[in-house]
């Protein structure tokens, strides 16, 4: 509405410096200036309808997709109707990636990370998670997807240098699962091996979107 009162203003104002620049020419026996006063106002005159024209085609024709149609049934209530002819839901992908995307944490206190129910929350349903890792072969390990390790407290009974040392025979043995160290301690060896071969490390205390938006990066 502003635009359009705006445009009308500067017609007018451009319609007057036309008639006026027509009438000044002719005192002056057609100077330069009141003829390029006259050649300016007809750009500004020829612009707005030109822009009228295409506004009126180009707003009905807006309107008319944005608008739902109405159906009145007996009950005498309104049922929208959407088109939903080549539309793609990216929420239902996204619930149905993350149905499909299994997910296993190996942390000896694991029913005290509140992460694991929060992603199951979240739409990660096929969130698991297990004590320890005894066998690289663990039914549990070979249908997961990406694999959460913790640094401290896991793979002892198989590593010396416990989850790091996991991660790293994991990441060697399932080069196509996505590995994440993580650990509650700040400190430790920041040049082991294991750190290199991992896909990511992530803190223990990280919040929620940051584990979130690190599966999400995984299932693009």
């Amino acid at each position: 509405m502003k635009f359009f009162i705006k445009s009308i203003i500067t017609f007018f104002v451009a319609l007057t410096g036309f008639i006026g620049g027509i009438l000044w020419a002719i005192k002056t026996n057609w100077d330069p200036e009141p003829i390029i006063l006259v050649a300016v106002s007809s750009l500004e005159i020829i612009g707005f309808i030109l822009l009228k024209r295409v506004n009126e085609n180009e707003i009905p024709n807006a309107f008319s997709l944005q608008q739902p149609k109405y159906n009145l049934n007996n009950s005498n209530t309104v049922n929208v109707i959407v088109n939903k002819e080549n539309d793609l839901s990216t929420t239902d992908v996204d619930e149905k990636q993350k149905a499909l995307t299994r997910l296993l944490f190996i942390d000896d206190n694991y029913l005290e990370y509140k992460i694991i129910s929060i992603l199951k929350k979240a739409g990660w349903i096929n969130t698991k998670a297990i004590k320890d890792v005894t066998d690289l072969d663990d039914p549990k390990v070979v249908e997961a997807d990406i694999i959460f390790v913790d640094i401290n407290g896991v793979g002892v009974t198989l590593f010396e240098d416990q989850g790091l040392g996991l991660a790293s025979a994991l990441k060697r043995k399932y080069s196509h699962k996505k590995i994440i160290l993580y650990s509650a301690e700040t400190t430790g060896d920041r040049f082991h091996k294991a750190l290199k071969e991992v896909d990511n490390c992530l803190p223990k205390n990280a919040e929620p979107f940051q584990f979130i938006n690190l599966i999400e990066s995984y299932n693009k």
